[in-house]
């Protein structure tokens, strides 16, 4: 029965010390009518941010890659892999991808990807996001701190410019246990449309 507990993130055991409730999580909530970005999010929030670069370079394209950006296989495409920390919990670990052409210098990216782009004149103005359940893999598990296979949310958004162009493609795993997002919904009228 403690072994379930300790798999379900309930309580921690350490070696030596033994075993402790585990601390609870503050919830962090995200807006879904918003298209803001993570350091933008927190920072209203009051909270420290950081990030931990787990990958940033140029590659040839994957085929979703190329599909999603409208990139040929002779492209390449810019990766920018973080762990997104905020006061000092990891929450999330983004995984964007954009077409080297917008982004041709991965490396130069400072805190956030939004403002890189902002800079240049490609920050997106729209998104559409895909949430779903996901139960977390070892390696993005021991990222977030949390045991394996517990609970998280998958989200995948493809991001557009003004003009309509795609300009972000990105995968992110959050922390089941400390991220909600929320979404105010309206009722429609007679005569209003629907929109997609």
């Amino acid at each position: 029965a403690v072994q379930d507990l300790v798999k379900g993130g309930i309580l921690i055991q350490r070696h030596g010390s033994g075993t402790f409730v585990a601390p609870r999580m503050e919830r962090v909530e995200q807006s879904l009518s918003r298209l803001t970005s993570f350091t933008e999010d927190m920072a209203r929030r009051g909270m420290t941010v950081r990030s931990v670069w787990l990958d940033r370079g140029l590659y040839a394209p994957s085929p979703d890659e190329m599909m999603v950006l409208g990139l040929s296989s002779t492209e390449l495409v810019a990766r920018v892999a973080r762990l997104r920390i905020a006061d000092d919990t990891p929450l999330a670990i983004e995984r964007a991808a954009l077409s080297a052409s917008v982004l041709p210098d991965p490396e130069a990216i400072g805190s956030s990807l939004y403002a890189a782009l902002g800079m240049t004149g490609n920050r997106p103005v729209r998104a559409v996001q895909r949430i779903s359940a996901t139960n977390l893999g070892d390696a993005d598990a021991r990222l977030l701190e949390v045991p394996p296979r517990v609970a998280g949310l998958q989200i995948e958004r493809i991001s557009y410019l003004a003009s309509g162009k795609v300009i972000e493609f990105t995968r992110s795993v959050y922390r089941g246990d400390a991220y909600d997002f929320v979404a105010e919904l309206r009722l429609t009228g007679p005569g209003e449309e629907i929109r997609p």
